[in-house]
């Protein structure tokens, strides 16, 4: 049976605090100013990556293999939102893990401590 989603009084609490850290996404570990830093950093995958803009976000186009990815700001933690779709279940994996790599290196650049899917990937 399903069961609701915790209640949420500050949306800035950690992602693994409200289930939200095994999602994909890329979350980081600076909680102040992070609507700057994801606007930053979708700034930064533009040039990195071929992509259809969205507003607020970023479609990304993976030919190998082939898929696509939406890349946006998570409305109300700190982080980015990978959502990812290829051809088979293996596929959107890659794609998955390709693109948050990407916003992960991204904010590495900007200095901005990142967790994917609830692992640590960058200081």
């Amino acid at each position: 049976m399903a069961k609701a989603r915790p209640r949420k009084t500050d949306h800035l609490i950690p992602a693994d605090r409200v289930g939200s850290a095994a999602k994909a996404g890329v979350w980081f570990g600076e909680q102040s100013k992070f609507k700057e830093i994801q606007g930053q950093i979708l700034s930064g995958l533009k040039d990195d990556i071929d992509w259809i803009p969205l507003e607020n976000a970023i479609l990304a186009v993976s030919t190998e293999p082939p898929g696509l990815a939406i890349i946006a700001p998570n409305p109300s933690l700190p982080g980015i939102i990978v959502l990812a779709d290829g051809a088979t279940i293996k596929s959107t994996e890659v794609i998955q893990q390709r693109y948050a790599e990407k916003v992960a290196a991204v904010s590495d650049k900007l200095s901005v401590a990142t967790y994917i899917g609830g692992t640590k990937a960058a200081e």
